[in-house]
């Protein structure tokens, strides 16, 4: 998912048969046109290194939480590859002696390794072989089971010690990709490089259908680090020279011919993705590519796509089973946690006034023992319960609105306490229902505003505006576009229109007016920023300087690019954004201001900073962060203002 996809690993790694699922299934297979026969496809590039887990859309490491619970482990495996090895280092939490990890597969075998504290204390390299095991819908997939022995057989609560893990996690693979013959197998199982070309940089169309299709293919490969990106083709030229590299494919969207997608021999004989039409016809063939996207991976199952999303019509209650967390179950001693994670983007709109309802079970607990049942978000305790005999629970609980985030995760949890016998006393377990709650309604301005309010308050329609219309505008509005569409569960579906159009839209609004230069006047955050503020935060008197800007409106949000008047600081913003993962994700405020040659900073012109109830603007007109500095300012002031008193005391002495 970037950065705000990562906060579901925790919710798939529980103490049941988890599936720390690099591949999700996918839907039935479309119709395909078979690539030129006589079109060389030997281009295929030697897959000589490993491929991290990272780089498999997932975090680096396989987490054992409990005992003896198993842990499915898929890997994809691209046409003309062979899966070999999972390689890792095996690391282990103190107070254990020895210990094993059991890898299965189709009811058989596979490995084992046994290890002892010396060994896994200090990471322990191991590879579980791959070879030889079924391939299905190009993955494959295996079974691992843990278990730790600990010392003098003592008893312990594991939940409170670092779990089991086999940490920097890669896939080793044999042979040479092959390359696509038909347009169901256009798109391989792990993508480096999506490039996207357009005959005609200035059509409205083309631009509408890059940036549509961009966001398409950043939703379908969920959080692998893939770069998607648009390039022009040179005058005459129908087709792309390069040659792609490893898991490397290459778009070219054409208003010429007739509508349909098909595949062409480029000049260095790779297969390319044409997808023609003409103004009118381009951007629904688009539309209709990124709409069956499952039948064009051939029912691949090698793909991390966010599955855990809700329907496209934004509901106001929606259940925990339809966000598709899988099991929510936790077992322990002391202390058992369940976490169910929610993204506002999964409702495809800014929410506020929120409400849960957790229901579930657990298992009573014997008359020596008590337990407490508690509802949290982040630090905040939002609600409790004393378990009982019935081993049930319903505990509903209001939101408060500061306490929203883009993403949330509510903990559930069970703390036990009284007596204890090694050998005697069996785990508890917690089970979250899925027919728990959550509860909204639309949020305009949305709770939290700013930067913190995208992509959910962009979704689904975007209407885009360039001030120029032409290329260049086009690659900066792609890169904002795949930027938000990182953060999002669902597909942002832009739409280019005049500038003055999307300025004045009820729909949510990118608007790219590099040069600073807007053809239709938008009242922008930089227009009320307190300039001294600006100032000791870098930014010179007059100084050049590229921004990017949210609008939050009663119905609608607008985000802007502008400058000081030269869009190479506009494009040194974005550089500075793509320079950092999480960058674009951890943006607060309403304003990115990037001063030429310093450091970029946001601030909070119109919103207010995260976990404050109130804008300080309702209280002042002022932003609470300006408060801040003016309060800084008005000390500095006055220490100047003594410091001249006392120097003119002295001279007059």
């Amino acid at each position: 998912m970037g950065h705000s996809r990562t906060w579901l690993t925790r919710a798939l790694a529980m103490p049941v048969a988890v599936a720390v699922t690099l591949l999700l299934p996918l839907g039935s297979v479309a119709s395909a046109q078979d690539f030129e026969d006589d079109a060389d496809t030997s281009v295929a590039a030697a897959a000589t290194t490993p491929i991290s887990f990272t780089e498999l859309g997932r975090g680096t490491d396989i987490v054992f939480s409990s005992d003896d619970a198993p842990v499915l482990v898929t890997v994809p495996v691209p046409d003309g590859l062979t899966a070999t090895a999972v390689t890792g280092i095996l690391t282990a939490p103190t107070d254990f002696s020895r210990g094993w990890l059991e890898v299965t597969a189709d009811g058989r075998l596979v490995s084992r390794v046994d290890f002892d504290a010396g060994q896994a204390g200090t990471g322990l390299p191991i590879s579980v072989p791959l070879q030889g095991l079924e391939v299905v819908d190009r993955s494959v997939t295996v079974s691992m089971i843990a278990h730790l022995v600990p010392v003098d057989d003592r008893c312990y609560d594991r939940t409170r010690y670092q779990p089991l893990a086999l940490r920097d996690a890669f896939v080793a693979y044999d042979g040479a990709e092959q390359q696509p013959t038909t347009v169901a197998t256009f798109f391989p199982p792990i993508l480096r490089k999506a490039t996207i070309y357009v005959t005609d940089g200035s059509s409205r169309s083309q631009q509408s259908a890059a940036l549509q299709l961009s966001a398409a293919i950043v939703n379908k490969y969920g959080s692998q680090p893939d770069a998607v990106v648009v390039e022009q083709l040179p005058n005459g030229q129908s087709l792309p020279s390069a040659e792609p590299g490893l898991f490397e494919r290459a778009v070219v969207l054409g208003n010429s011919g007739d509508a349909g997608i098909d595949l062409a021999a480029a000049p260095s004989a790779a297969p390319v993705l044409r997808i023609s039409g003409d103004d009118k016809t381009l951007v629904p063939q688009v539309s209709l590519l990124a709409a069956n996207f499952d039948g064009y991976w051939a029912a691949s199952r090698a793909l991390a796509s966010p599955d855990n999303t809700v329907a496209q019509i934004s509901q106001d209650a929606i259940t925990v089973g339809e966000l598709k967390l899988g099991t929510l179950t936790a077992s322990g001693l002391n202390h058992i946690e369940v976490d169910v994670p929610f993204s506002q983007s999964q409702l495809g709109r800014p929410m506020k006034d929120v409400s849960i309802r957790m229901i579930g079970s657990y298992v009573p607990l014997p008359n020596s023992r008590n337990g407490e049942l508690s509802i949290s978000l982040g630090d905040s305790r939002l609600a409790s319960q004393t378990v009982n005999e019935t081993g049930r629970f319903d505990i509903g609980v209001d939101v408060p609105n500061e306490l929203l985030r883009r993403d949330l995760t509510f903990e559930v949890s069970m703390d036990v306490t009284g007596d204890f016998q090694c050998g005697t006393s069996s785990p508890s377990s917690l089970t979250v229902d899925p027919a728990s709650t959550i509860t909204s309604t639309t949020g305009f301005p949305p709770t939290p505003g700013g930067f913190q309010a995208l992509p959910q308050s962009m979704l689904p329609t975007l209407d885009v505006g360039l001030s120029h219309g032409d290329f260049a505008d086009l690659v900066r509005a792609q890169r904002l576009v795949v930027a938000m569409q990182r953060l999002s569960y669902l597909p942002l579906q832009p739409r280019v229109l005049p500038f003055g159009d999307a300025a004045t839209s009820s729909l949510p609004a990118l608007l790219i007016a590099a040069d600073g230069k807007l053809p239709t006047p938008v009242a922008l955050p930089m227009d009320t920023a307190d300039q001294g503020l600006l100032r000791l935060q870098g930014l010179e008197f007059g100084g050049q300087y590229g921004a990017l800007q949210v609008v939050s409106g009663s119905h609608n949000e607008v985000v802007a690019l502008t400058s000081e008047g030269d869009a190479a600081d506009a494009d040194g913003l974005l550089n500075w954004l793509e320079g950092g993962k999480d960058r674009f994700a951890e943006l607060t405020g309403d304003l990115l201001v990037a001063p030429r040659g310093s450091e970029p900073f946001d601030v909070g012109v119109n919103v207010a900073p995260l976990g404050t109830a109130t804008s300080a603007e309702e209280e002042t007109g002022l932003s609470a962060v300006t408060i801040g500095w003016i309060g800084f300012g008005t000390v500095v002031l006055i220490a100047v203002a003594v410091g001249g008193v006392l120097v003119a005391r002295r001279r007059g002495q």
